[in-house]
């Protein structure tokens, strides 16, 4: 997986699974791929050796993947969105179409 797709896909089960963390690997995972902080950075900002941090972030990303491959909750949300952007396609009428709409914001 290029580093690109891996930032994405890790943002984004940060946001469904990020309360399922620990504080500091929630912290460290949101300054390293929300923040796109490096290692040494947030290290330097939590005043813990560089170790911690690459401990504390594979072990969250460990815990990211396993509740995923547990839940899909991910993976559900991709489909939803997929079926919905092909329902929008296929739709003509207007009201229809903002029920769609409201139905996308409220995955975001």
């Amino acid at each position: 997986m290029a580093n690109i797709e891996k930032t994405v896909r890790y943002n984004e089960l940060l946001n469904i699974y990020q309360d399922l963390l620990s504080n500091t690997q929630k912290d460290i995972l949101l300054a390293y791929y929300v923040y796109d902080l490096s290692f040494g950075e947030i290290a330097s900002e939590r005043n813990i050796s560089r170790a911690a941090v690459e401990d504390a972030t594979k072990k969250g990303i460990a815990k990211l993947d396993e509740l995923e491959n547990k839940l899909h909750l991910l993976e559900k949300s991709e489909n939803i969105r997929k079926k919905l952007a092909k329902l929008k396609e296929n739709t003509k009428n207007k009201q229809d179409l903002e029920i769609i709409e409201d139905i996308e914001r409220s995955l975001e």
